[in-house]
């Protein structure tokens, strides 16, 4: 069986069952980045993230400085949905030989410059050559005092919010131009503090439902006029968009809406994703976002 046939999210559940994983409060498979608890009664979240040449980016039309930004951001992304505030890194890089030098040195300056603005210490990493396309793999550990909810925790009749707008970033793909999306720690802090249960919408917000509906049992029922839409994206790109820093939380109705975040919907007891038009009326074609091996 081919891995077109399976899917991404079926062949993580099939490849959960073969890692050692004990003492952790979010284990494989139960959300885009793990968890375990300190000495000191502090949790350690970590996570890992590629980014794919020609899949992820494009140095035709990117700069190399963007491209490294939007490696980094894209792991950061999960340390913030779980509240975590970062604190080390490792960066590694499989590149082909007849690479300009120039192309290497830029991607770790925009991975630097990043770092940098959210105080994460880069440790190390590896560097390893490929006939191509080029690699960056990045991991990334962040602390936090509270424990971090997964999204299995999730349950029916809470309240779906967004901390944003979305859909900037496909703009800016079909404009072929850099967008530089700043992680959302922060407010991930903040949420979390709360005792809401967030993911960022990085692979689209239909996606990202997916995600929650998958890790806890729980349908989705969101209206579409609800839904902010960045500037010049039509309410579509919102829904689709990926590479999106913004988060999708989920909690009691009552802490949601005093939280300052844009009520979109509710989970639902039933296990379907439904996006409901300004009539009311169930979106055909509710999917999209990316997901690998499709």
């Amino acid at each position: 069986m081919r891995l077109d046939q399976v899917g991404e999210a079926e062949l993580v559940r099939r490849l959960v069952p073969l890692l050692p994983a004990q003492g952790l409060v979010i284990g494989p498979g139960e959300d885009d980045a793990a968890a375990w608890e300190e000495a000191d009664g502090s949790f350690t979240v970590a996570s890992a993230d590629s980014s794919v040449e020609s899949v992820h980016f494009d140095l035709g039309w990117q700069a190399p400085e963007d491209v490294g930004w939007r490696a980094l951001a894209a792991a950061l992304g999960d340390l913030a949905a779980k509240g975590a505030r970062p604190t080390h890194g490792l960066v590694s890089i499989s590149a082909p030989r007849a690479w300009e030098l120039e192309f290497v040195l830029g991607i770790y300056g925009g991975i630097g410059e990043l770092a940098r603005m959210v105080g994460l210490n880069v440790v190390g990493g590896d560097t390893t050559e490929t006939p191509g396309p080029a690699v960056i793999a990045i991991t990334v550990l962040g602390r936090t005092a509270i424990q971090p909810l997964p999204r299995s925790a999730a349950r029916p009749g809470w309240a779906l919010a967004l901390t944003g707008p979305l859909g900037s970033a496909a703009v800016a793909l079909a404009a072929r131009r850099s967008l530089r999306l700043a992680p959302r720690i922060a407010e991930g802090e903040r949420l979390n503090a709360l005792g809401l249960v967030c993911g960022d919408v990085s692979d689209g917000l239909i996606a990202e439902l997916q995600k929650f509906r998958a890790m806890s049992g729980c349908g989705c029922e969101v209206r579409e006029q609800l839904v902010p839409v960045a500037e010049g994206a039509e309410p579509s790109q919102a829904l689709t968009s990926g590479e999106e820093a913004e988060l999708l939380c989920a909690g009691p109705a009552e802490v949601v809406e005093t939280a300052g975040l844009a009520v979109i919907g509710s989970l639902q007891a039933d296990e379907g994703v439904v996006v409901l038009d300004a009539q009311g009326k169930p979106r055909t074609g509710a999917e999209g976002g990316f997901r690998h091996f499709a």
